[in-house]
């Protein structure tokens, strides 16, 4: 029977180079992964002819090009003629162990090492990065140096079979000083580089390597800028290392066997808690022996995290993959909650941790005795193949870790709010009386014949002062009430917010049946032939539906994505909806809108409404009862910020309410306070702040500042 054959189009090279790989850090990190496979113990990205940081500032320039060095087993002319310029071609599924000797703790080892790479396609990303490439390698045996040139634009030519583009070589002899490794030195940058793009880089590195001691001392990663300074190159160097783990006290560690076996430990200020161990499934374990670490972040780890790492922790991603000691994208990313975290959270908000309270890392293999081989990655390089069971089955584990550090974690809070409250009783009690008859004794020695006068005008002011110390014993005693109602209805909102949630999807499933039920009772009276208009019906139901679905929407967090808007437009049209409100209670509103159409927010605009409703809602009671009424609401820019103040003349905050203001259950209108503590966290989730401020102006009783960044 005749036969055919396929034949490759020169196009091919930039479908799976640069047109695949979407951006130079992706592109880099496929180089760093072959310099793994390739055995090397280290890895050097050189920014050659780069100017000094300046994140705003171009810091390339034609003459600037970039180099990836490693120490690498290198390659004959013939490896790579036949493995190197072989697309897609299978010699690293075939050797998947590497034998790379490693120095580590002044003892030489020989380990075996996993190969990552298996599609054979990683190489073409240099396309992306630059437009002529010139490759030198060293082999381990140091028999020979070969030296290929490559130009990418020649692939571009359509007309020809990519095996019909030429790249001109050459063999050298190996020199004395010369080491077995790879250069590649890329030239013709297609991209201008700035500064923060190289910060970006640097963050990048540190979150695809391991956070693993053991697996960083097997593998170095350096970057190191080259620049002129006073005609002379300076290089400074750079060692990329992910240490973003070490400081986070509190933790999971769990492993579980190709039988299902799990095997965990809780860890808190570095002292082990709890530990256990049971069967996750009787049936065995369908994705493999894997091990996991999973932290939680409480608000005061958040601000050492984003003060290590220069980025919060909502920036930096959550819970990540890796295998070999290297990342599978895009899992655990700031934008990627592949466990569904959020959704979760968002049905639960006072039992469940949410995307910004964990980090970590789940560990896979391609050793086959592990058996994660059916966990593979697609072909485009982004994510593992997951409509198979054994994906599942994967994220179904790390929820029981989630489970168990979260149990632990909410009941050491109840337990710690207690111990907090009933120290806050002890130390209050009593302490009134006692400051009391300690100014009534300096009363009797001030008042004293025998006293001199200037000690008597020394403690002239001795009362005043005694009662603005009793003021702080009252906020002190006030924050323990405070607490201790916190504590107390903790449980009851547990449940009930739960409750709520549940709730809401009953009633928009039975409002599914009443619009069945409404258009066979519009299609009965059609047949009938009466005269009976719906109109009215189908309207109301329609926006009781469209009412449940938003409530649903807005508790959903994984449906809060944010875009970029103009921030005046928002406020307009939040203003608009609230004019017949206002009217109503007859208050008088005036608006102060900085004229900068062109000024826009990163924000779901959503979430910005709930805090302005919140607002508007709080004036609108503080109000109540008083003559002349007013709401202020006036924007400013100021320091890449937009500022936004909001003002009302109604009854204020007391004083002693101010710094409890976003609270739960601080309110001053016979609220929860919920609305408030809403409304930061909302603010906080955009980058932004939101403060009680004093206003100049005395006829405004209680002004609020919103700083959010510009975009």
């Amino acid at each position: 029977m005749p036969v055919i054959n396929f034949r490759t189009n020169a196009k091919v090279e930039s479908l799976v180079g640069r047109e695949l790989i979407t951006n130079n850090i992706i592109a880099l990190f496929e180089l760093v992964k072959n310099s793994y496979d390739a055995g090397a113990t280290k890895v050097e990205i050189r920014l050659v002819n780069f100017h000094p940081y300046d994140d705003q500032r171009i810091l390339t320039s034609e003459n600037s090009y970039i180099e990836v060095i490693d120490n690498g087993k290198g390659m004959t002319f013939e490896e790579i003629k036949q493995n190197w310029m072989e697309l897609g071609t299978s010699y690293k599924e075939k050797n998947r162990f590497k034998e790379v000797r490693v120095r580590q703790k002044e003892m030489d080892k020989i380990a075996k090492r996993m190969v990552n790479g298996e599609k054979g396609i990683g190489r073409f990303g240099v396309d992306k990065i630059g437009s002529y490439l010139e490759m030198e390698s060293i082999d381990e045996g140091l028999t020979e140096k070969t030296i290929v040139y490559f130009d990418w634009e020649r692939f571009d030519d359509r007309s020809k079979l990519i095996e019909e583009i030429p790249c001109e070589y050459k063999t050298l002899k190996v020199e004395a000083s010369d080491m077995a490794g790879l250069k590649l030195r890329i030239h013709n940058l297609r991209d201008n580089w700035l500064g923060k793009d190289v910060k970006k880089l640097v963050r990048s590195l540190k979150k695809f390597l391991s956070p693993l001691p053991f697996e960083q001392d097997e593998f170095k990663v350096y970057l190191t800028l080259v620049h002129e300074l006073d005609g002379e190159y300076v290089e400074d160097t750079e060692e990329i290392i992910n240490d973003s783990f070490d400081y986070l006290n509190t933790r999971i560690t769990a492993e579980i066997d190709t039988e299902g076996y799990i095997n965990y430990n809780i860890y808190d200020n570095d002292s082990l808690v709890k530990s256990d161990h049971f069967f996750l499934d009787p049936k065995g374990n369908s994705f493999g022996a894997v091990q996991a670490v999973i932290y939680y972040l409480d608000p005061t780890y958040k601000r050492i995290f984003t003060t290590k790492m220069g980025m919060r922790p909502s920036d930096y991603g959550n819970i990540k993959i890796f295998r070999d000691n290297f990342r599978i994208m895009p899992y655990g990313d700031s934008d990627n909650d592949w466990l569904e975290i959020d959704k979760v959270h968002a049905q639960g908000i006072f039992r469940s941790f949410g995307t910004r309270d964990l980090i970590g890392h789940i560990m896979l293999s391609h050793d086959p005795v592990k058996k994660n081989y059916v966990l593979k990655e697609a072909t485009d390089r982004v994510g593992l193949i997951e409509d198979v069971l054994e994906f599942k089955n994967l994220k179904d584990f790390i929820w029981v870790l989630i489970k168990l550090l979260r149990d632990y974690v909410f009941d050491r809070i109840k337990s710690e709010a207690k111990e907090t409250t009933q120290v806050l009783v002890n130390e209050t009690k009593g302490l009134r009386s006692e400051v009391s008859s300690i100014f009534d004794s300096y009363k009797e020695i001030i008042s004293s014949d025998d006293l001199p006068k200037k000690f008597q005008e020394k403690y002239e002011n001795l009362e005043q002062q005694t009662k603005e110390f009793v003021r702080k014993i009252d906020v002190l005693e006030y924050a323990t009430s405070v607490i201790d109602k916190k504590i107390k209805v903790f449980s009851q909102m547990t449940s009930k917010e739960g409750i709520l949630y549940e709730m809401l999807h009953t009633i928009k499933n039975k409002l599914t049946v009443i619009d069945s039920q409404i258009r066979g009772f519009e299609l009965d009276i059609e047949e009938m032939g009466i005269q009976l208009s719906t109109k009215e019906l189908q309207s109301a139901f329609e926006d009781i539906y469209k009412l449940v679905e938003g409530s649903l929407d807005k508790v959903n967090a994984s449906k809060l994505k944010k875009s970029v808007k103009p921030i005046n437009r928002i406020l307009e049209n939040i203003i608009y909806s609230h004019n017949s409100l206002l009217k109503e209670e007859d208050i008088s509103f005036i608006s102060y809108l900085d004229d900068s159409y062109h000024c826009a927010i990163n924000c779901n605009e959503d979430s910005i409404k709930v805090v302005f409703e919140n607002l508007f809602s709080n004036s609108i009671k503080g109000l109540k009862n008083r003559s002349n009424k007013k709401i202020i609401l006036e924007t400013k820019i100021s320091e890449g910020f937009i500022e936004i103040y909001f003002s009302d003349n109604g009854c204020g905050i007391p004083q002693d309410k101010v710094r409890f203001i976003f609270s739960l259950w601080s309110s001053n209108t016979n609220g929860t306070g919920i609305g408030l503590a809403t409304s930061k966290d909302i603010i906080e989730d955009h980058d932004g702040q939101i403060f009680y401020v004093e206003n100049d102006d005395e006829k405004l009783s209680t002004t609020f500042l919103i700083r959010i960044p510009i975009h």
